[in-house]
């Protein structure tokens, strides 16, 4: 895949799913802005990425200005934006009544707010050129039954304004589109989950390569909403 022409704006790059995804648009030519929650972030990704087609840079959740800015600094330094993927997100086991307080609202700023904001002030510039993608990480447990209801609730969300944002996009040269993983196997997951059986894991290459697809490939039938299968 020659992605020489392609800058990604990415948010999630300090967790497995996005390190792996910027890596691979590095690897093949492409150029990352990445997009990250914490000031001290910034020095950690640039020191795994290297500064080489690169940019990183700070956005708090909710934060429009900074959002416009960041992305106003990363066209000026690597050329238009041709593709967000937000891979940001946490996920909780909780039961509901034995949650922490106020943990909904932090998962829900995690995996839909984080990068609904950064959504809002990319399509803008990618509708002006009629060309453009957006991909966010769902969930393929959303509609099954079992702990960690906030999770699911915002993972839900995540798919809701996906729909939404894809009708509302349609024929504008913009799409939208959530792939829906089970279980990834990460260190992360292996850590939380020591009792479970990893084979049956979704591996990061094909998550990555399923992100890929959405984000730079033709699009696929049956969108926006794509279960991940191994």
């Amino acid at each position: 895949m020659d992605l020489r022409n392609h800058v990604v704006l990415l948010s999630g790059v300090t967790g497995a799913v996005g390190s792996a995804f910027a890596q691979f648009v590095l690897q093949h030519g492409g150029k990352v802005a990445a997009a990250v929650r914490k000031p001290r972030q910034v020095a950690s990704v640039t020191e795994a990425l290297g500064r080489d087609r690169v940019l990183a840079g700070c956005v708090a959740p909710q934060d429009g200005e900074a959002a416009a800015g960041f992305i106003k600094g990363s066209q000026d330094a690597l050329g238009p934006i041709t593709a967000f993927v937000c891979t940001a997100g946490r996920w909780s086991g909780s039961q509901v009544g034995k949650e922490p307080a106020g943990e909904l609202l932090d998962l829900l700023e995690a995996n839909l707010l984080t990068g609904a904001s950064l959504a809002r002030a990319v399509v803008g510039g990618m509708r002006r050129r009629r060309a453009g993608s957006i991909v966010f990480v769902g969930s393929a447990a959303v509609g099954t039954d079992g702990v960690g209801s906030n999770y699911l609730a915002s993972k839900a969300a995540v798919h809701e304004y996906v729909r939404a944002l894809a009708g509302e996009l349609e024929g504008s040269g913009v799409r939208a589109a959530a792939i829906l993983p089970r279980t990834i196997d990460t260190a992360q997951n292996r850590q939380a989950m020591p009792d479970a059986d990893p084979s049956q894991w979704l591996s990061l290459d094909r998550v990555v390569e399923a992100l890929a697809q959405h984000a730079f490939g033709p699009i696929l039938a049956g969108g926006p909403l794509y279960p991940l299968c191994n």
